[in-house]
């Protein structure tokens, strides 16, 4: 199901008015979840309140990003003042679910593991400035699209230093994915690229033309 994430994400930056919903850009979602869940293996276990508590916790988790970039949009927040914003609230709700799972163990687990647990904290500290500076450069789908491709680095840095098995499907559905993600980002950058222009073609849309403002002959002004 978290393959959806990037669909679930562009429908709620639609709605937010943060995207632009078109056959090309609904397209190149489609093509990247494809890939996506075409690299899943393993058993399938079906259960009716996993798969309601992985829905909620996938709504909850998009919704948060797409807020994100929101708040990030138009220069209204840079990344270190929205993580500010951020932390207290986390530190609330960990807060409480510490005092309800709470176990005498913990205070002297900390003293022994304190310096473990200073160096994550501070990796977490930059994680989180990075995933808003992310979030504001690029978008809330950008920044989905770049965790999948993360993923998939995972995966074949495991499969090269471990030894970790990757069928055949696996690696074409990776390339499909980041083939996807490469598309998007091109689309980001260069909308009239050929292979956009040939892709919009196919899916029978109008290509973009001069307009009333463009030169009629080069290096001439109107």
């Amino acid at each position: 199901m978290k393959e959806a994430n990037v669909m679930i994400v562009f429908l709620i930056s639609c709605a937010a008015g943060l995207q632009i919903m078109n056959r090309l850009r609904f397209a190149l979602i489609v093509w990247v979840i494809v890939g996506a869940t075409i690299s899943v293996s393993g058993d399938l276990q079906f259960s009716l309140v996993g798969i309601a508590f992985q829905a909620i916790s996938q709504l909850a988790e998009c919704a948060r990003i797409v807020l994100g970039e929101f708040m990030l949009s138009g220069r209204k927040l840079d990344p270190m003042t929205y993580t500010a914003f951020m932390a207290p609230t986390c530190f609330a709700v960990l807060a409480v679910a510490n005092a309800v799972a709470w176990n005498p163990a913990v205070v002297p687990a900390f003293m022994t593991h304190w310096r473990l647990l200073a160096a994550n904290a501070g990796v977490a500290f930059l994680l989180n400035v990075l995933v808003a500076t992310v979030i504001k450069e690029l978008s809330a789908v950008g920044f989905v699209l770049t965790g999948l491709t993360k993923d998939i680095f995972i995966v074949v840095l495991s499969c090269v230093i471990f030894g970790e098995q990757v069928t055949h499907a696996q690696s074409l559905a990776f390339c499909m994915t980041l083939a996807g993600a490469g598309m998007w980002s091109l689309m980001k950058i260069l909308p009239e690229a050929p292979p956009l222009r040939l892709l919009k073609r196919a899916l029978c849309m109008p290509i973009a033309g001069k307009s009333e403002t463009d030169p009629l002959l080069p290096g001439r002004k109107v």
